[in-house]
């Protein structure tokens, strides 16, 4: 082959350029998307794992004082919003009987790339129950 074979054609020139205009941004877009739904997932989890912490917290207010063993409620609201205001984050607390509590946390995080809004809000609930005793059933 000599010569003017050996070139390409006119007609490729340039195919490659349009495929990488095309890919690169959409690459990017993507990375984006995954990089802010990780910030809301961890803003999920945060959520959760603080709630949890903090109806935990609130359970270690144990009433023995009375004929059966319950949470003192007064101290066991008190103890689970000093746990979320040490961590910055509102909660809401509630005593739902003599031993349970549900406490549900508002977390945001910025997000980092911002291409879902300036921050990532998850709110997350949890319930903590007091268990006395080794067996379940009918415990004082």
């Amino acid at each position: 082959m000599t010569g003017p074979a050996a070139l390409p054609s006119p007609r490729d020139a340039g195919s490659v350029s349009v495929m990488i205009a095309v890919l690169v941004p959409a690459l990017l877009l993507v990375l984006a998307l995954v990089v802010d739904g990780s910030a809301r997932l961890r803003a999920i989890a945060r959520a959760d794992a603080l709630a949890a912490e903090a109806a935990r917290a609130a359970n270690t207010a144990v009433d023995t004082r009375g004929p059966t063993v319950g949470i003192d409620t007064a101290t066991a609201a008190r103890t689970a919003a000093d746990y979320l205001a040490g961590t910055g984050h509102p909660g809401q607390i509630t005593i739902t009987s003599t031993r349970t509590v549900r406490v549900t946390v508002t977390v945001t995080e910025p997000t980092p790339i911002g291409l879902l809004g300036a921050s990532a809000q998850a709110t997350g609930t949890a319930v903590a129950d007091l268990g006395v005793g080794t067996r379940t059933g009918n415990l004082p």
